[in-house]
């Protein structure tokens, strides 16, 4: 290799090319795609952009020669194939020449080396890869030679058949309405050939089916589309052909009922030999058009309703059909406000139509509000069908119900109570046969006549039927007894009431008339009974012990009694109030004074709570016994008592007191050791562990005052006076 095809093989220049291009060097495959070498390698190319801009300078500033050199090359051939000499485009003269070649790149994105092999040294152009047209359709780049020659090479990629026609999609429905008129023309999308020239899209046809309908008129279709022409290049996407635009033309009126919807297939060709193609299926779906009107299943509709049904009831349905399709086709129906006149069309006030509706869309005529049939046997209703379509068709039919009489008056209980205020209760106390209530029954169907009493039931006659009164509830304690008059009952104490054990009765009384079928009513009676004071107060215990400190405060809550009353809780009957009897005397009123004799101890009448109201001493009183009584406010009144046991406690508060002031006593001379020779006792209050009751104290005579002397004894006295407690 040539020093120049080293030169050119070290990298690429980037800027300072003639004419603003860049300086490529075909030897090395680092592209200007981000590839690069070592940092060694980019100083070396530092240095030869640095020398090849010098000479650039130089050779732009002498007598440079400028060439034109032009190639072409068909896309999709395999690499490596020749596509020419750069020499070619030099003279005679020069192409001997043995220097290599500096090349430059018409544009920065230019994939020149990408997409050719140039040799640095030969100038020999040959293709790297496969060449695609519609990916780039030229090349440009500038190669100059070491002694200033300049040569502009152009190479043109050739395009080939290689692509066929195509629609943007396989498929397309249009809806086409069946009074469309001749003439009218549907805009079709045009197919797309990213081939050039002849190779591009030439025409269209209308594919007509393989077995088309025999039928005299010809055709329903044809084809219109542009002049040919070549196709912008590049072809870019969502860019027109200048086939378009693409209509499809109707060349005659279109008939639903005929043919309901026609399929075509579109063929697009292109000028290749053979040409390639691309279909597109047309589904047309002819659109109905409002020419029929509906038409009702009969002339008249009959029903019949019974006048006890229910708003909702369903009467009857109409139907009408339309031969029309879609919203042409759909039929609603609606009652006409103003009706026709007839025989039994008044309706009374509201009119047959507030008492009737027909559904929309199912034609089900159905009841609005309750029938009478004493008011009125007939209804006629005028009933419409209309269509979907923009000018809707109407067709009306008439409606003849008749109402069915029934037994529809259900039984009325009355219920009167006979006791005091009206209120729903009896007394416990009340005896069996009393009266509790009046019930009457009436039924709006008829008028009473008869009295009769079947199976337990009590029943009136009403015309040819009869009504019957029945009683649940009570387990035996109420019963039902005729009150004379037709319909009319007294509910009446059965048996005994006891408020404590049950003090609420749920009575049901049924009343059945003799229809076909039978109505009847129910009402419910919730009857409370009354209390009565028959419960005496009962205490949770019948002796109550306790104990407390003879030093406790006036004021000090010792206990708690309590009392129940099984009476209605809060009631007089119930609410209970106690008070304190004292059994044992609190003490001598001889001993003591008259005020210290008083009540210890004091109840709250509300609460049961006993307390002290004065200060205690045992010493005077040890235990108190006291009797509780409880009483409620009932009429008459209910006690009942029980006992309440107290214990002092006792503390230290006396001292010991003895008996004599002065003892005296008189001792033997020789009074043995331990001879007791005084007696003294006392008396203490202090009933503690700690003290001594009735203490006593022997004094005797100590062994230090009896000493011998030479068989003398000293210390002689005889006689010891005044001995005090020390």
């Amino acid at each position: 290799m040539s020093p120049c095809g080293r030169k050119m093989g070290e990298g690429r220049q980037q800027r300072g090319a003639p004419v603003g291009k860049r300086l490529l060097f075909p030897g090395r495959r680092d592209t200007p795609h981000g590839r690069s070498g070592s940092s060694s390698a980019r100083t070396q190319r530092s240095l030869l952009w640095l020398l090849v801009h010098v000479w650039l300078w130089a050779a732009s500033g002498s007598s440079a020669q400028l060439f034109n050199l032009t190639l072409s090359v068909d896309e999709g051939l395999p690499p490596d194939t020749l596509v020419g000499d750069i020499r070619a485009g030099l003279p005679a003269a020069q192409q001997q020449e043995g220097s290599g070649f500096f090349l430059s790149e018409d544009s920065d994105d230019s994939p020149l080396l990408d997409d050719f092999h140039v040799h640095p040294d030969t100038g020999i152009i040959r293709t790297a890869r496969r060449l695609d047209r519609e990916r780039r359709d030229h090349y440009s780049f500038v190669a100059a030679t070491l002694l200033g020659a300049v040569v502009q090479v152009e190479i043109r990629v050739n395009d080939v058949n290689d692509h066929s026609p195509r629609f943007p999609f396989d498929s397309l429905q249009l809806d086409v309405s069946e009074l469309s008129p001749p003439g009218t023309a549907f805009r079709l999308p045009g197919a797309l050939d990213p081939d050039a020239g002849l190779f591009s899209t030439q025409g269209y046809t209308l594919v007509q089916p393989s077995d088309p309908p025999n039928d005299p008129a010809g055709q329903f279709f044809e084809l219109r589309y542009g002049t040919p022409g070549p196709l912008p290049s590049p072809l870019l996407p969502g860019s027109s052909s200048p086939l378009e635009p693409l209509d499809l033309v109707l060349l005659r009126r279109l008939d639903r009922e005929e043919s309901a919807e026609h399929r075509l297939q579109i063929e697009a060709w292109d000028g290749g030999r053979p040409p390639r193609t691309g279909r597109l299926s047309v589904e047309l779906r002819v659109l109905d058009e409002n020419d029929n009107p509906p038409v009702f299943e009969q002339d008249e509709y009959r029903a019949a309703v019974r006048e006890d049904a229910q708003p909702g009831a369903e009467v009857c349905r109409v139907r009408a059909t339309d031969r029309d399709l879609g919203p042409n086709g759909i039929v609603r129906y609606s009652v006409r406000a103003r009706q026709v006149p007839g025989a039994g069309s008044g309706g009374g006030a509201l009119g047959d139509a507030a008492y009737f509706a027909v559904e929309e869309l199912s034609g089900v005529v159905r009841l609005r509000r309750p029938l009478d049939r004493e008011a009125q046997a007939w209804h006629q209703l005028v009933v419409e069908a209309r269509d979907g379509g923009a000018e809707p068709e109407v067709a009306t039919v008439r409606v003849s119900i008749a109402v069915l009489d029934v037994n529809d008056n259900r039984p009325a209980i009355h219920v009167l109570f006979l006791t005091e205020g009206g209120l729903a209760c009896v007394s416990e106390g009340a005896r069996p046969g009393d009266y509790v209530a009046r019930v009457s029954v009436s039924d709006a169907d008829g008028d009473w006549e008869k009295e009769d009493e079947a199976t337990g039931e009590l029943s009136v006659g009403l015309g040819d039927q009869s009504i019957s009164l029945s009683l649940e509830g009570g387990e035996g304690t109420f019963a039902l007894r005729p009150g004379g008059p037709p319909g009319v009952f007294f509910l009446c104490v059965e048996g005994p009431l006891d408020r404590e054990s049950r003090d609420l009765y749920e009575l049901l009384l049924v009343a059945t008339d003799a229809g076909s079928p039978p109505l009847s009513t129910e009402e419910t009676l919730l009857l409370r009974v009354a209390d009565l004071n028959d419960q005496p107060p009962l205490f949770s215990q019948q002796h109550y012990k306790a104990s407390v400190s003879e030093a406790a405060a006036p004021g000090t809550v010792v206990m708690w009694v309590s009392a129940s009353d099984a009476d209605e809780a809060g009631t007089e009957h119930a609410w209970l109030r106690y008070t304190l009897v004292q059994l044992s005397a609190p003490c001598n009123p001889e001993a003591l004074p008259t005020a210290e004799c008083g009540p210890s101890f004091a109840i709250d009448p509300e609460s049961g709570v006993i307390s002290t109201i004065r200060t205690l001493d045992r010493e005077v009183q040890e235990a108190v016994e006291l009797r509780v009584v409880a009483q409620d406010l009932g009429e008459p009144p209910l006690s009942a008592t029980c006992l309440v046991s107290i214990a002092v406690d006792d503390v230290n508060d006396n001292e010991p007191i003895f008996w004599r002031q002065v003892y005296n006593a008189t001792i033997a001379e020789h009074a043995p050791v331990g001879h007791c020779f005084l007696q003294v006792s006392s008396s203490g209050l202090w009933a503690n562990l700690k003290a001594w009751e009735g203490m006593e104290r022997v004094v005797s005579w100590p062994r230090k005052f009896l000493q011998k002397d030479s068989g003398k004894q000293t210390n002689k006295t005889k006689k010891t006076n005044n001995l005090k407690q020390a």
